[in-house]
């Protein structure tokens, strides 16, 4: 059948849609992944994913809560800090804890990769399961920039953050493994959506922003890798080869993706109200998607 790969992006709180999506597709469809990128809450669910800890993936959505992902709240105090030279607004302490405790990279028993971005360089780094900051990298993934500080992966890669600033939905980090069908899971529509709230401070300002340009890269990397994929569908049926700047021939994928209708709310609201809904409506969409 060939492999199976599956991609999960970016989203916080809404990563809880990739946890119902990808529990529907495995236990009710039977799929089986052979290789698994991810970036943001996707890097630390395609983690747990990777060892197969399936059991404590639901334990840690069903458990998790605003303090236990972040630290502090945006008051006066806040402001003073960042005024002094602070890089964030909250602390990602909790969250590291978490990975700490449930990440073992001997257990890995799929091929796994997580991406991160330097804010010193721009440049998208790609670390592989058998990485000896495999750790760190997944932690590093999940920082979103002005929300949690930057983060050292090793003495090469400083202050590096969220990998969903590059790629929000790590396609690309699993052709190389050439796999028959490439399994997408988004947490957010494919268009942009208006909202109707006040933006009464800088963090609402902030988020907002980091919405708008995640959902145009969102819809870049979607949109592109479709599109190539149609054509090298029909240039081979005309019997021509499709190649890259470099010759070698680009491969049509068979793909799914699956993705909410409507946009899912906050990225920081770990409410248990939210956190449960979001992962029933990913199994629902799964089950809408696939039949």
């Amino acid at each position: 059948m060939g492999k199976v790969a599956l991609v999960l992006g970016g989203g916080g709180s809404k990563g809880a849609f990739q946890v119902g999506a990808e529990k529907y597709a495995r236990e009710e469809k039977g799929y089986k992944w052979d290789v698994i990128a991810g970036v943001s809450v996707g890097a630390l669910n395609g983690a747990l994913l990777a060892m197969e800890e399936y059991k404590r993936l639901e334990a840690i959505w069903k458990t998790i809560c605003d303090n236990k992902v972040y630290t502090g709240k945006l008051n006066l105090w806040t402001y003073f800090k960042l005024f002094r030279g602070a890089k964030s607004v909250y602390g990602n302490e909790p969250l590291a804890r978490i990975i700490d405790r449930e990440v073992d990279p001997e257990k890995f028993k799929v091929d796994f990769r997580v991406g991160t971005v330097s804010l010193r360089t721009g440049r998208y780094t790609l670390y592989h399961h058998d990485s000896p900051d495999i750790k760190k990298a997944i932690l590093a993934s999940t920082v979103m920039p002005i929300l949690w500080p930057p983060m050292a992966v090793s003495d090469e890669c400083q202050d590096m953050v969220d990998g969903s600033l590059r790629r929000f939905s790590p396609i690309g980090d699993v052709l190389d493994q050439d796999p028959a069908e490439v399994f997408i899971i988004n947490c957010r529509p494919r268009h942009p959506t208006p909202v109707t709230q006040e933006f009464h401070n800088v963090l609402d300002i902030g988020i907002r922003t980091i919405a708008i340009a995640g959902n145009e890269i969102f819809t870049s990397d979607i949109s592109e890798f479709i599109h190539i994929n149609r054509s090298v569908e029909e240039t081979e049926k005309a019997g021509v080869t499709l190649t890259n700047v470099k010759g070698k021939p680009y491969k049509w994928y068979k793909y799914t993706i699956i993705e909410p209708k409507e946009p899912l709310g906050q990225m920081l609201d770990f409410s248990r109200e939210n956190v449960e809904r979001t992962k029933e409506l990913g199994w629902k969409r799964a089950k809408e998607v696939l039949g």
